[in-house]
């Protein structure tokens, strides 16, 4: 090539390396100046992010100034001690035998009621099943039945006047004595004859009938207890004035009621007939019943009735 040509081609090339130069100078330079305007503002996000946290600080005096959480220092002094005392460990042995026993109680079957755990004395006339029925106590946990609630329930039937359980917890066998009850009177009405209990209550009689027990003659059930159905109880005071009159009067039974004149009997070894009513008042009608038979004895007074439902002695 001559020199003409290479002199200007060496001419040519020079201007692009320049230019080439000064564009890797001048991006270059546009890197720095990216690179420091980011330094530049991750510095002032760091200090914003201070001077926050000094003003969160600032509400929380408590709390350190370095703005870390302290993580809680478990002193372990105390417990290797614990593991090292004796009274710890024996601690430790009773509440694994009462958990035991716990467990052993709660679980194992032995420790349940069923029928053939408990045992009815005492019955004439009333059926164990229906007692064992009423008490509710089939399949509870011995330690758990309360003697007194199983009683009240078994005084619920009628016919019970007392009953007294008896829990024996390590045999898991229950005792009930029963005292069934026993009519003081006889209460004789269209429907039927009736037991009377002394709280006036009629039961349809079970079992034999006790001998020699007060009549109360009553064909429509007058003497119910007033808000009653009829016929389901007597009245108690009426009651109590006929037992009185049977006691201090043997021989007047039976004894007759109705609405009109209430208690009412044939005086007994005499033709007169005693309107007795209902009241308590015992001790004067039998004086004022004692004046109308000397008053009918000695002739001073005549009648076939003796009314003693006042405060004067009648008779008619």
């Amino acid at each position: 090539m001559p020199r003409d040509s290479m002199a200007n081609a060496t001419k040519s090339r020079q201007p692009n390396t320049q230019q080439r130069d000064t564009t890797r100078r001048a991006a270059s330079l546009h890197a720095s100046q990216r690179e420091a305007a980011r330094s530049r503002m991750a510095q002032r996000r760091r200090q914003q992010l201070k001077q926050r946290m000094r003003t969160f600080e600032s509400l929380l005096p408590g709390l350190p100034e370095t703005g870390g959480v302290a993580l809680p220092r478990w002193e372990l002094t105390p417990l290797k001690r614990l593991a090292g005392s004796r009274l710890f460990w024996a601690l430790l042995v009773v509440i694994a035998m009462a958990g035991g026993l716990t467990a052993w109680f709660a679980l194992d079957e032995r420790w349940y009621i069923y029928r053939e755990d408990v045992h009815f004395n005492g019955l004439n006339y009333l059926e164990a099943e229906e007692l064992w029925q009423l008490s509710a106590i089939d399949g509870w946990q011995v330690f758990w039945i309360d003697a007194d609630e199983v009683g009240r329930r078994l005084r619920q039937n009628p016919y019970v006047a007392e009953a007294h359980v008896h829990i024996a917890p390590l045999a898991a066998t229950i005792t009930v004595d029963i005292t069934e009850v026993r009519p003081v009177a006889l209460w004789v009405t269209d429907a039927g004859t009736l037991w009377l209990r002394e709280d006036g209550l009629a039961l349809s009689p079970r079992g034999a009938t006790p001998p020699g027990l007060l009549q109360i003659l009553d064909g429509p059930a007058d003497a119910t207890l007033p808000g009653a159905p009829r016929g389901s109880a007597i009245d108690p005071a009426i009651l109590r004035s006929a037992q009185a009159l049977a006691n201090r009067l043997p021989g007047v039974s039976p004894l007759r009621y109705n609405a009109l004149v209430g208690l009412n009997f044939r005086l007994p070894n005499s033709p007169y007939w005693v309107y007795w009513g209902e009241g308590d008042e015992v001790e004067s009608k039998l004086e004022n019943l004692a004046a109308a038979e000397l008053l009918l004895a000695s002739g001073r007074a005549k009648g076939s009735v003796i009314d003693l439902r006042f405060e004067r002695p009648y008779i008619k």
